[in-house]
This record gives structure tokens, sequence and C-alpha cells, in this order.
């Protein structure tokens, strides 16, 4: 995975965020097994607030969310929780198509309950 980490005003993005953006990204590709690469840009917009976007490439799709916060782990946290709402609706597309057999329920036992 192709990952970018950019910050608009300063020009260093400290080792902390850089690691915490690393760590999300392959907990999501992980999950979803499908990002193929990552842009995010961090702006500190004056001293009280801080802008985060993303710009994550999915098979066949891009999925952008941006964030708004007091701090920038704050706005972090609202940013991963976009983008994770967005990867989950495309991989729920991609398991729930027509023609693809569900798989069976279980009841407590642990045996298949008959549809």
């Amino acid at each position: 995975m192709n990952v970018n980490i950019t910050n608009r005003k300063d020009h260093k993005v400290s080792d902390a965020v850089r690691d915490r953006i690393n760590d999300w990204l392959a907990n999501s590709a992980e999950r979803y097994e499908t990002i193929t690469s990552a842009q995010v840009t961090i702006e500190k917009s004056d001293e009280r607030s801080a802008i985060v976007e993303a710009s994550i490439h999915v098979a066949g799709n891009d999925v952008f969310a941006k964030a708004e916060a007091a701090n920038l782990y704050a706005a972090m946290d609202a940013l991963e929780d976009k983008i994770d709402r967005q990867l989950d609706k495309i991989h729920q597309k991609h398991v729930n198509k027509k023609g693809v057999q569900k798989p069976e329920e279980m009841d407590i036992d642990g045996d298949a309950v008959p549809a």
C-alpha cells in the first residue's frame, strides 16, 4: 500500500502522528483488503483547530473525507470514523451481491439452522 502523509503549513509531520496514521491504515487494509493507496493531508488552521483530509483509493473507488476538530488527534479520530464507515459500505456492497450464497445461521449449540 502506498501512503503519502503531508502537512500543508509545516514541512514536517511528527513520527507519532505518522505512526498513528500508518497503524490505522494497516488495520483498515486488513479488515477491507482492498486499499491500494492513501493520501493524508494535515493542516493546522490556527492555534485552536486542525483539519485532516484523506483520499483513499480502493479497488474501483476513491474515498474522501475531511474532519476538523479542536486538536489534531480529535480530528484524526473523526476522520478515521468517516473513512471506516465509507469502507464498510463499499465492503458490504461487494459481500452482499445478488446471487452470492448467504452464510448459514447458527443456533446456540453451533448447529446450522435451516433458512
